[in-house]
């Protein structure tokens, strides 16, 4: 399931709630067994896989942000993870894996209450520049996670340049975000299971992997037999598998991804977070899947 114009139906008062609020601010949450709960989106990808993070014409982020900002507002999402992305031109090597970082970092700093995470990008062949680079990431960017999309960087998710990044990503706290996508066996969900395991005390969030049939079977199935990958909902095929999903692994285990770029815009109505709201998940449930469970990954509560 991919965000798209179409709406869905929607059934009952809990859906109201999500979809129906009152105001802007009352949009962005609800109370909820005692709590305040966010809907958090994620999978936010500034620019395009047509130039990554890295845009030339003056203005850009300003509109980015204004339409971002709409989009959000008419879905009812209140904060999102801005992500790096790939496909940016690398004529200067590192230097232009630092330029899109820091846009990233800036993109964050204009409104860190709408975007409370951001994560950068390294290149596994730049070899140890990549390790500074991770450094300057976490302590002068200030920067929370780690975006690797491997069918666009030129080798697979389990590539033997992984191990030393991963080994700095754990050392500094940072969170690794991997694209899984079942368009690419370099992106294939079982080497990811297989970082999982060498790293049993990292937390990995495995985005795009509920790509197809298929492919969402076996990330339920890796999901079931390891402990510490989570799941975003990009590409979600459904309310059954949602359902399937959160009996099987648990909701504890899946996380509100809507997969959106900038350029040109992925969608204006979000189609994958009309099909978690109709489920029929428990509150305690939804919860988890739309704030929860990211939050509790960046330490945000």
């Amino acid at each position: 399931m991919v965000c798209t114009h179409e709406a869905v139906p929607q059934n009952g008062a809990l859906l109201d709630l999500l979809s129906n609020p009152p105001a802007r601010l009352k949009n962005e949450h609800r109370l909820l067994e005692g709590r305040f709960m966010e809907i958090f989106d994620i999978h936010h990808h500034l620019g395009s896989l047509n130039g990554g993070s890295l845009r030339d014409e003056a203005g850009w982020q300003d509109r980015d942000y204004e339409n971002r900002v709409r989009i959000m507002d008419a879905n009812g999402i209140a904060t999102a993870a801005i992500l790096a992305a790939t496909g940016y031109i690398q004529a200067e090597g590192i230097k232009d894996t630092m330029r899109s970082n820091d846009s990233v970092a800036t993109y964050r700093r204009r409104d860190p209450k709408r975007f409370p995470v951001a994560c950068g990008i390294v290149e596994p062949l730049h070899g140890t520049r990549s390790l500074e680079e991770l450094e300057r990431m976490k302590h002068e960017l200030q920067l929370d996670g780690v975006v690797w999309h491997s069918r666009f960087q030129g080798l697979a998710v389990d590539h033997p340049l992984m191990r030393p990044l991963l080994k700095k990503v754990e050392e500094l706290g940072l969170v690794p975000l991997i694209h899984t996508n079942a368009e690419s066996n370099l992106e294939a969900v079982w080497r990811l299971e297989r970082l999982a395991r060498e790293f049993p005390d990292l937390t990995f969030l495995a985005l795009d992997a509920l790509t197809t049939n298929t492919n969402s079977q076996l990330a339920l199935d890796i999901a079931k037999r390891t402990t510490n990958i989570l799941f975003d909902t990009a590409h979600i095929r459904g309310g059954g598998f949602i359902r399937q999903f959160v009996e099987q692994a648990g909701s504890h285990r899946l996380v509100f991804g809507s997969l959106f770029y900038s350029y040109p815009a992925s969608y204006e109505r979000c189609a994958t977070l009309e099909e978690i709201k109709a489920a029929g998940l428990s509150e305690a449930d939804l919860a988890n899947v739309l704030s929860l469970n990211a939050k509790k990954l960046f330490k945000l509560e």
